[in-house]
């Protein structure tokens, strides 16, 4: 009786004996078929990914006569039409297949070996300030400007934003739960959970978003708790794409901010928090990070300005009492500690 390896992936078998005959895209329909594990979203890219850049080149070939140049080769032509991190993304879905293949022992290794991914180059990003903010609110039609803060306040995912509930937001206790997510995959609307159980969260929100989405909620009728705070204006959840093209981008050409994403409103909320002096693993959780290395990957060029808030408000708090008034302004007739502010200032 033919021994069978389990494709742990998926439901169906590859039999042993002719492990070595399984190409590359019967053994990615395999991983895919059973990658239960992703959300509807990374799923849906991944198939994407695969199907324009691996399948073409690769998928006819046994997953073990793949070669590590084989996959250098891959690489190396994506890195000519697409940006780094595009390339990155797309080398880890091709990275994952061929692993899974090795768990399923249809390959002894993965020719993942050796590959020289391009350098990534983070572009400066955006942040708008709080004047900016409120003027592209302004330019959004109202039943769509409480999106602008909640992204650009807190700092809340498109995905996050569409997926929000009328009873994930608390106006008593002044808070926001962000557990679910909705977003468009292959132009099908999908709930879902969140990116990552750090995604899960309950953030405070500033009395006056609460009051916009009261204000916009009454606007509404009232709806029910298990409605959704924004939709679309023939009903229904909102697309991302028909959101951007109808909505987004006239708003932000109004507000004269060509070429601001709705991602981008994002980086201006950790922009915002910065000014405010607030603690990086308070902005790693109200974003929802997984760790703060991806917090100060993406953000660690501006994080420095939230050790200088801290010790601008440290200064201010001991100058409001008459006993710290007198220490700050002791320190500030000292002549070298007063150079040494001064310099620091600039």
């Amino acid at each position: 009786m033919a021994r069978r390896a389990r494709n742990r992936h998926g439901s169906r078998h590859l039999h042993r004996s002719r492990s070595g005959r399984v190409t590359y895209a019967e053994w990615s329909d395999h991983y895919f078929a059973g990658a239960i594990h992703k959300r509807a979203t990374t799923l849906a890219r991944d198939r994407v990914v695969n199907d324009k850049h691996f399948v073409p080149s690769i998928g006819r070939r046994p997953l073990a006569s793949l070669t590590p140049l084989d996959i250098r080769r891959l690489v190396e032509a994506m890195s000519e039409r697409l940006a780094p991190s595009t390339v990155r993304t797309n080398y880890g879905v091709l990275r994952a297949i061929l692993s899974a293949a090795v768990d399923a022992d249809l390959i002894a290794v993965s020719p993942c070996r050796g590959v020289r991914l391009p350098a990534e180059r983070r572009g400066e990003l955006r942040f708008l300030s709080s004047d900016e903010l409120i003027r592209l609110g302004e330019a959004m039609p109202v039943e769509y400007r409480p999106t602008v803060y909640l992204a650009g306040v807190l700092g809340l995912r498109w995905s996050e934003v569409a997926g929000l509930r009328v009873g994930r937001v608390d106006f008593l206790r002044r808070s926001l739960e962000v557990a679910e997510t909705c977003a468009e995959v292959n132009g099908v609307i999908v709930f879902g959970d969140v990116k990552s159980p750090s995604s899960r969260r309950t953030l405070s929100v500033p009395p006056f978003v609460l009051a916009m989405l009261s204000e916009h909620l009454a606007a509404r009728g009232r709806p029910r708790l298990d409605e959704l705070v924004f939709v679309a204006p023939e009903g229904g959840p909102l697309r991302r794409s028909t959101f951007r093209v109808r909505v987004f981008v006239p708003a932000v050409r109004r507000a004269s901010l060509d070429g601001l994403t709705f991602h981008g409103l994002r980086h201006s909320a950790v922009g915002l928090m910065v000014e405010a002096g607030a603690h990086v693993e308070a902005i790693k959780a109200r974003l929802g990070h997984s760790s703060i290395r991806v917090t100060s990957d993406v953000y660690g060029h501006v994080l420095p300005g939230v050790d200088t808030a801290v010790s601008t408000a440290l200064e201010e708090r001991f100058a409001v009492t008459s006993r710290g008034a007198g220490v700050v302004q002791a320190w500030c007739r000292t002549p070298t500690l007063r150079a040494n502010k001064s310099a620091h200032s600039r």
